[in-house]
């Protein structure tokens, strides 16, 4: 009987452990029902990820990345948006790259900027952040950890020698619930973060890509921007899947706020 209350003690101390652990990473635990629909949906996942894969191999974003050896369709994104704003200049500058796993917009910046080794010029440097790991990329410094947190963000300063940059970009999103308000509050809260980090890092005159997703909460974040850039346009560029609310912000010549220096 004694091995038993034992055996008992520990399986309860274990749910407990298990039940912090899903809470410290923004997990909530799963209770009886939700584990039940969970199988549920498991099992009409086949037919849902069978239809991903299809579109995969027949999508020609996948196939081109896979021919340049890039690590994401996305990249294409990236490289439309460049190419039609100019947001590379030929002057050297910093750039930096939110959420930037697995790297196929920092391969983009790298390749454009012609960064296929560790340049040694304070004022060319590529800074791609993400809390996931990355592979390495030749000619970009990776910092691992979340943008918002002091701690980060001091390695960013020292990376780029504590100089502002001339380009910041973020493809992030937020974890979906399916909630469409829910996930419109969410969409907007990381978009100001990212606006929020721009304040701190973006050179007055430089350029800002901001991924953000139709919602119906959008134009209070427009204003804003129109408030900080010279120009903000709207883009969906061709490599955007049709049936995605996805869309870009695509910010031009940051001009000084009065907190800042002219």
């Amino acid at each position: 009987m004694l091995a038993l209350l034992k055996a008992l003690a520990a399986t309860r101390g274990g749910l407990r452990a298990n039940n912090a652990a899903s809470l410290s990473i923004g997990i909530p635990f799963a209770n009886n029902a939700q584990q039940k629909q969970n199988m549920s949906s498991k099992k009409k996942k086949g037919g849902s990820s069978y239809r991903y894969m299809e579109r995969q191999t027949r999508d020609p974003f996948v196939k081109k990345a896979q021919a340049e050896q890039f690590r994401a369709r996305s990249s294409f994104k990236l490289m439309e948006l460049i190419d039609k704003h100019r947001l590379i200049p030929q002057s050297p500058m910093c750039v930096v790259d939110c959420g930037a796993a697995p790297g196929g917009w920092s391969q983009v910046i790298a390749r454009k900027m012609n960064a296929h080794h560790e340049c040694s010029d304070d004022h060319k440097r590529i800074v791609a952040i993400d809390i996931l790991a990355m592979q390495a990329i030749p000619g970009v410094y990776f910092v691992r950890g979340d943008f918002l947190e002091p701690t980060t963000k001091q390695q960013i300063a020292e990376v780029l020698g504590h100089r502002k940059v001339g380009l910041l970009l973020s493809d992030m999103a937020p974890a979906f619930t399916g909630h469409h308000s829910v996930d419109a509050d969410r969409t907007m809260n990381l978009c100001e973060d990212v606006v929020s980090f721009s304040d701190e890092f973006l050179a007055c005159g430089g350029s800002m890509v901001l991924k953000f997703f139709m919602g119906g909460k959008e134009s209070d974040l427009r204003k804003e921007l129109r408030r900080r850039f010279s120009s903000v346009q709207v883009e969906k560029p061709e490599a955007s899947r049709k049936q995605s609310s996805e869309q870009y912000l695509v910010c031009l010549n940051k001009v000084p706020q009065d907190h800042e220096e002219h």
